[in-house]
């Protein structure tokens, strides 16, 4: 088996999923209030010119965010 052979095939590394009685990580709070996330959002628009865009609606992939 060549060296990339062996590399091809071994596994990708996860995050071990969380101990029993933790908060799921997905379920825990953003770090950043809606007062930021509004702001933080307000300059985005500004910065690109676009004043009025309206912020989209928050969507969470559970399968990614487990990683």
């Amino acid at each position: 088996m060549s060296p990339l052979d062996r590399l091809l095939a071994e596994t990708i590394p996860i995050r071990p999923a969380p101990p029993p009685g933790s908060p799921a990580r997905d379920q825990t709070p953003s770090h950043w209030t809606p007062q930021q996330q509004d702001a933080h959002w307000k300059a985005l628009c500004d910065a690109v010119g676009t004043p009025d865009a309206q912020r989209p609606a928050e969507h969470t992939n559970a399968r990614q965010n487990a990683a």
